[in-house]
């Protein structure tokens, strides 16, 4: 790993969350001569050259005229892509961690096994005491389909096709190598729905696929299909698909992500007894590689070399 040389830059992060908050002191420690702030005390700051954050709020970036990247402390950089006014000169980067698709895994394999092996129902049996035995289903009767197939997707449609169900992909421009059968685009959408048992929402959060779960797709699921959102909020309609819940067509729903965070306590979603409401912690990367990959980039561009883990803007990842 390269050493900042002299003159290293100065850098903002926005501590929005004890999440944020525990990349800003791992970045302290490991580079104590890296001069970090917090907030901005003047009008504009020059001497401002890279952001650390989650998300980039309007009105910060016009007020650092000297911003060359913008890094992303998370696994997604929609929350910075998302800023209105962040010069397209400035180059953006997100946290890229080999370890995040296997915990990304864990937690959706966690979450289709709890369902398809009737959990909760066994759950009630034992605090009421019953001895009832459930039939065992098959899996390999079961699809679960996997929206969105990059470094993590395609992890998660690994391991639960290892698990014995059969697993399909939906991507929405490329058909990816991948080792399951894989719709693309808009014309592959309404197949890959109307097979997936399970759906399991892995997609970025961008402009294109910003409430891409409306009504009209969820509705195209098999009856009793269960839907695990582990990507951003904004992508799942929430009051359509509690709506769906409700009405018996959807099974019920398992949610990490929400189109506000934190869930607000008056939400519906809360104590619904088909749905499991988890606070954004599928899979998180770990405090050191990011922090490292951080640093590693200040030097690059420094030198003018490629950026690890840079983002394509019109993409979104």
């Amino acid at each position: 790993m390269s050493k900042i040389v002299s003159l290293p830059p100065k850098v903002l992060m926005l501590l929005t969350s004890d999440f944020v908050t525990a990349r800003y002191e791992a970045l302290r420690a490991r580079a104590p001569d890296l001069e970090i702030v917090t907030e901005l005390t003047m009008e504009t700051d020059p001497d401002v050259t890279a952001v650390f954050a989650f998300k980039l709020p309007a009105g910060i970036a016009p007020r650092l005229p000297n911003l060359k990247l913008a890094a992303s402390v998370g696994a997604g950089a929609d929350g910075i892509i998302s800023a209105p006014d962040l010069p397209a000169h400035v180059r953006i980067t997100r946290a890229v961690e080999p370890g995040l698709g296997l915990s990304m895994a864990q937690y959706v394999s966690l979450q289709i096994l709890r369902q398809f092996r009737m959990l909760p129902k066994m759950e009630q049996q034992h605090a009421a005491g019953e001895w009832r035995r459930l039939p065992v289903p098959d899996a390999r009767e079961i699809t679960v389909g996997v929206m969105g197939l990059g470094s993590i997707g395609a992890v998660v449609a690994d391991v639960v096709a290892a698990l014995g169900f059969n697993v399909i992909g939906w991507t929405r421009s490329d058909s990816r190598a991948s080792r399951v059968p894989v719709f693309v685009g808009e014309q592959g959408m309404d197949p890959f729905l109307a097979q997936a048992d399970f759906l399991v929402c892995l997609l970025p959060g961008t402009p294109q696929t910003a409430r891409l779960l409306s009504r009209n797709q969820l509705a195209k699921l098999p009856k009793g299909s269960f839907v695990i959102n582990v990507a951003r909020g904004g992508i799942v309609v929430e009051d359509d698909l509690l709506a769906l819940v409700n009405e018996g067509h959807l099974s019920g729903a398992a949610l990490d992500v929400m189109s506000t965070e934190p869930l607000p306590t008056d939400s519906p979603l809360w104590r619904h007894e088909k749905i499991l409401v988890t606070p954004h912690i599928a899979a998180q990367p770990s405090v050191g590689p990011v922090v490292e990959q951080f640093i590693e980039n200040l030097h690059r561009l420094a030198n003018g070399d490629p950026l690890l883990n840079e983002v394509d803007r019109i993409a979104g990842y």
